[in-house]
């Protein structure tokens, strides 16, 4: 049976307007010894690098050797099990333990889109599994479904953010098809996008199909046309309009469910993106041209994997489907598909991941990347699957082949969220606190990557740079993550679920403190850590 805990299967993609703890290593890096004062002496990538651990919530870090002109970077992180926020200090002090447990994310650069995909998951919640249509294997009634080209049809949109079961009914002509999908395109809008505009994406969408397929498998096809509909529509457009922003698309799992019992279902595979508008005639003004080189090549796959991606969780293992956050990643990784070589392999970022991961890098300190699908969210989320997918590539995990290997085993599976990464990475032995080895590994990359400090392949990044103006025709500049200056003891501060939090401390202000300082957690069970002398 299928399981239900208020999940939703809709998902959709909107543009970018524009020292370990206690527990098992990683298998990245190797164990470190502890002291009698709770902090790891040995280094971990270098001579500059050390692991910190945590006794009663506490751990004294020394640094005899440091020198004034010297710094040290003190990099936090924790694996909550909710998004709540816990408390550290830094400096001597004592701190009360706390939690802040109605915390928030307030990124005020939030999209519409990330509103959008919380009010589908709710819609989603009440589905009913008995209307799910299951597919037809009979050949003649396949064959009378086939659609030729130029012929019309009508469609049932989603067109509110409010309700379910609000939906325009809009007439389409099949513009383009191929042996994999068919475009459609709203009538209304038969001028906005011309027969060489669909061709061009159709060929360039239709090529990666098959990479795609085999990265993180196959959609239903409930309606046994052996194609998927992408229908071009204004509705699209104008449903972000309503709500005062813009939506580039969406996948509707409720349209693979029959329509007496869901009457905005199409009966089909299909989902929807919005059409070009210069002019800004139907919401948020997006040139074609911008649209050819920049959404539409991401948005196209990143909505397929989340059509595979309810089939290959809700009808083929029988579960609820991905969470949000990981579901998010997952299609933003899709999006890096243009960029796959002969052995499979993505090797660079689709056009649109870099600003959001900015956004992510910006705000790191308080952005909980596996708590939701916030426009900083989904840039934290991006990065962290980008660098176990990569790790997987380079044969740092024992438990995968390659970053194959890794997408397969997190789609073709029962298991949702940390639980599938951990199973996917580790096997079934795999623990939570392998999770939070991860989130630290994940940080030392961030921090580490396209730096002169190490060149060890487990703490950076082959498929973008960090710290370099990025070539998505947007001169998106990345620096690296945010980094907290500390002057003064006692430093108090929060992270979030599974945050990661930069500080830098100059060696002027440690050797006045004696040549040390501790840190205080709220929850030693929690939180990791590392120490970087620069």
């Amino acid at each position: 049976m299928h399981q239900r805990e208020n999940i939703l299967v809709i998902t959709l993609v909107g543009i970018l307007l524009f020292f370990t703890g206690c527990g098992s290593t990683s298998g990245l890096l190797s164990s470190s010894s502890e002291d009698s004062s709770g902090s790891t002496t040995d280094n971990v990538v270098g001579g500059n690098i050390s692991s910190v651990t945590f006794s009663d919530s506490q751990s004294e870090i020394s640094l005899s050797d440091i020198a004034e002109n010297d710094s040290i970077i003190l990099l936090l992180f924790t694996n909550s099990s909710s998004s709540s926020s816990s408390a550290f200090q830094v400096g001597s002090s004592s701190l009360n333990s706390y939690l802040l447990d109605d915390w928030e994310d307030n990124n005020e650069d939030e999209n519409l889109t990330s509103s959008f995909h919380e009010i589908l998951r709710n819609f989603e919640a009440d589905l009913d599994e008995s209307a799910l249509l299951e597919e037809n294997d009979d050949v003649n009634q396949s064959l009378l479904k086939y659609a030729a080209k130029g012929s019309e049809k009508s469609f049932k949109v989603l067109n509110s953010f409010s309700s379910s079961s609000s939906y325009d009914t809009v007439t389409a002509t099949l513009r383009y098809q191929t042996a994999n999908f068919n475009f459609y395109v709203d009538n209304r809008n038969s001028s906005d996008l011309d027969d060489s505009d669909l061709e061009e994406l159709a060929e360039q969408f239709n090529d990666i199909i098959p990479a795609e397929q085999e990265l993180f498998g196959e959609e239903s096809d409930i309606n046994s046309d052996g194609r998927f509909t992408v229908l071009f529509t204004q509705t699209v457009n104008e449903l972000g309009a309503a709500a005062g922003g813009m939506v580039t698309g969406f996948f509707y799992a409720a349209d693979l469910f029959d329509t007496s019992s869901y009457p905005i279902s199409n009966e089909m595979e299909i989902f929807y993106t919005f059409v070009p508008d210069n002019s800004g005639d139907y919401g948020s003004a997006v040139s074609k041209s911008f649209a050819m080189t920049n959404i539409y090549p991401g948005v196209l796959p990143h909505e397929y994997q989340h059509m595979i991606s309810f089939n290959q969780h809700y009808n083929i293992n029988d579960s609820t489907v991905e969470t949000s956050w990981l579901n998010e990643a997952l299609s933003h990784l899709a999006e890096d598909i243009h960029s796959i070589n002969s052995n499979t392999y993505m090797t660079t970022t689709g056009l649109e991941n870099p600003a959001r991961v900015r956004g992510y890098l910006t705000d790191i300190s308080s952005t909980c990347f596996s708590c939701g699908s916030s426009l900083y969210q989904r840039g934290g989320s991006y990065l962290f699957i980008r660098y176990l997918y990569e790790q997987a590539e380079l044969g740092n995990f024992s438990n995968l082949a390659d970053g194959a290997d890794l997408i397969g085993k997190l789609l073709d599976t029962s298991l949702t969220s940390k639980t599938n990464i951990i199973n996917a990475v580790y096997g079934e032995e795999g623990s939570d606190d392998q999770f939070k080895d991860l989130i630290g590994l994940f940080g030392l990359a961030v921090y580490l990557s396209n730096t002169s400090m190490t060149s060890d392949n487990r703490f950076g990044f082959q498929g973008i740079n960090l710290r370099a103006t990025q070539d998505d025709n947007r001169g998106t500049i990345l620096n690296g993550p945010a980094i907290q200056e500390i002057s003064d003891f006692p430093f108090t501060d929060t992270i979030t679920g599974s945050g990661i939090h930069y500080m830098q401390i100059s060696g002027a202000d440690i050797i006045k403190n004696g040549f040390k300082f501790d840190v205080t957690t709220s929850s030693a069970s929690d939180f990791g850590g590392y120490v970087i002398q620069e």
